[in-house]
């Protein structure tokens, strides 16, 4: 060892390792321990209790760690089991499980599949063949290069899953994009957009901005605040669009309401509530309510109770359902 620096050509094997600078290994390691102040790089596999490094902590191979804990860079090129991950800067993996926690400050990202059970990163994660695990929460972006099961999703900024999700729920304060299917056993909240190449299954939906899907069904709520498209409609308890919304696909719900100045298509409903200016296609309900200058293109037909103010326009209804 000279200046804090210690190379070993070959494998090491030790009870604890301490070095101030940094530590080369060409083969792997085993330890109980290993605290370096600058640099640990193994060229093999590594296996230890735990792992603290100052600066940067790179593995050629495989990596079976319980607790893993750095100050800048982690780079794990084979396959990780390890407990807890911490790391300030950045950490790749290559796929694998880490059963606790992933704690970076800036980027992660897994190669391979990765098993998990909470992901707190400050900045952003790619998974790049997808996961399974827990709770999600990223501070930016957060992307999964194949389909993902998952308890949870917290994400500030965007969320992008190339395949199927399963969770329980997620909510986003930028935009969602799926490619395949979204089912979630609870809520989805998004503050933007929201595109699902899909099938979009829930209890209760909300999106501040614009949604799209395939279709829409959801146990109890659908709340929209701009614009909802569907190709095979939207089904829900209560479907509510907020004022100067629009809405294309068929609406079918319990009680939908429509805010002032929007337009939808075909609504289907037990009861309907549309605001003034409202512009629709056919409306099919037991009770429906228009407010002043709404405007129907196609027919309205009801089953018991029709209110309407006197300058609704372009349409004509029937007592009874078909």
């Amino acid at each position: 060892m000279e200046h804090g620096e210690l190379r070993v050509d070959g494998s090491l094997i030790a009870n604890s390792v301490e070095v101030d600078a940094r530590l080369a290994v060409g083969k792997s390691a085993t330890a109980h321990d290993f605290d370096v102040g600058g640099t640990l790089d193994i060229g093999g596999s590594i296996t230890a209790s735990k792992v603290e490094v100052g600066g940067s902590f790179r593995v050629e191979g495989d990596a079976n760690v319980e607790e893993i804990d750095v100050g800048g860079r982690v780079e794990v090129n084979g396959q990780i089991k390890c407990v807890r991950l911490d790391a300030g800067g950045s950490a790749q993996v290559g796929g694998g499980e880490i059963s606790r926690t992933i704690d970076v400050g800036g980027s992660f990202a897994s190669l391979k599949l990765l098993k998990f059970d909470k992901i707190d990163v400050g900045g952003t994660v790619t998974l790049d063949e997808g996961g399974e695990g827990g709770t999600i929460d990223v501070g930016g972006r957060f992307e999964s290069k194949g389909n993902l099961i998952f308890e949870s999703i917290d994400v500030g900024g965007t969320v992008d899953i190339n395949g199927n999700g399963e969770g329980e729920e997620v909510d986003i304060g930028g935009m969602l994009e799926v490619s395949g299917n979204l089912q979630l056993k609870r809520d989805l909240e998004i503050g933007g957009k929201a595109r699902i190449g899909g099938i979009l299954k829930l209890a209760s939906l909300e999106v501040g901005g614009m949604i799209e899907a395939d279709l829409i069904e959801a146990e109890d709520e659908v709340e929209v605040g701009g614009r909802l498209r569907t190709s095979k409609g939207t089904r829900a308890k209560t479907i509510e669009l907020g004022h100067r919304s629009e809405a294309i696909g068929v609406l079918v719900g319990g009680r939908v309401k429509i805010g002032d100045n929007a337009r939808v298509e075909d609504v289907y409903a037990d009861t309907v509530e549309m605001g003034e200016r409202v512009r629709a296609g056919n409306v099919y309900a037991k009770n429906a309510r228009f407010e002043s200058r709404c405007r129907i293109s196609g027919e309205v037909r009801y089953s018991e109770r029709i209110e309407a103010e006197p300058d609704v326009v372009g349409w004509a209804w029937r007592n009874g359902l078909v």
